[in-house]
């Protein structure tokens, strides 16, 4: 178990490249995506909800991650559609949401609960969130 303290000095885990991300955004050239891209994720982006599910659902390899920008799809309750899709179709990833409604991040323990980011996040929040999320594949890594 991990758990983070928010400090001036934080130390982030060292997160692991190569990781498989769809990303859900209205906005192709998205910060979200930028950060991703810049953590040495492999990023597939999506505009539409129903292809981004059924890119998840279709693809032999499996994603690690699934990122979605809420606002433009409908905010939380469009985020929840499309989490109890992928649960229907055990689809069997890590979930990151990044919305206005929250208002500071989350970054549960529960290992099939979503990382959830305010649309304002800084980069280090945001950055802390995609290594908690994916703490059980880095761990995986480093043995």
């Amino acid at each position: 178990m991990q758990t983070f303290f928010q400090t001036n000095r934080q130390r982030v885990q060292p997160h692991t490249p190569g990781v498989r991300v769809m990303l859900l955004t209205d906005h192709v050239e998205s910060r979200t995506g930028r950060l991703l891209a810049d953590y040495g994720s492999v990023v597939d982006t999506a505009e539409d909800i129903e292809d981004a599910v059924s890119a998840i659902l279709d693809d032999p390899f499996g994603y690690d991650l699934f990122v979605m920008d809420c606002d433009g799809f409908g905010g939380i309750a469009g985020a929840e559609q499309a989490i109890s899709t992928l649960i229907a179709g055990d689809a069997k990833m890590r979930v990151m949401l990044v919305s206005r409604e929250f208002d500071v991040p989350a970054y549960p323990l529960g290992r099939r609960t979503a990382v959830c980011l305010p649309e304002d996040v800084s980069d280090t929040s945001f950055r802390i969130g995609f290594d908690h999320v994916l703490r059980d594949r880095a761990a995986i890594a480093m043995n």
